[in-house]
């Protein structure tokens, strides 16, 4: 369940962008997440799918990038959107 609040999360960033930038589609969501954090990739990005699913970004995919910051982190780095 843990890795299913991030995505929310992370889905709700890439949503707040989108109003922001008057974008109507979410294509990828690139994040860093370092190693240390713990989480799979793979089952985050299901996660996000699950998160997106019904809103504007129920078609992007989450792009994830390990990037070692020793402190477990997890940062949106990028959100891809078209008008």
């Amino acid at each position: 369940m843990h890795d299913l609040s991030l995505a929310t999360e992370i889905v709700e960033i890439a949503l707040s962008a989108a109003s922001e930038s008057g974008a109507s589609t979410i294509t990828p969501v690139h994040i860093a997440l370092d190693p240390t954090s713990h989480l799979d990739p793979s089952t985050l990005a299901d996660a996000f799918e699950i998160a997106a699913a019904g809103t504007q970004a129920a078609a992007a995919t989450l792009e994830v990038a390990m990037e070692s910051s020793g402190r477990g982190e997890i940062a949106v780095t990028a959100i891809d959107v078209t008008p």
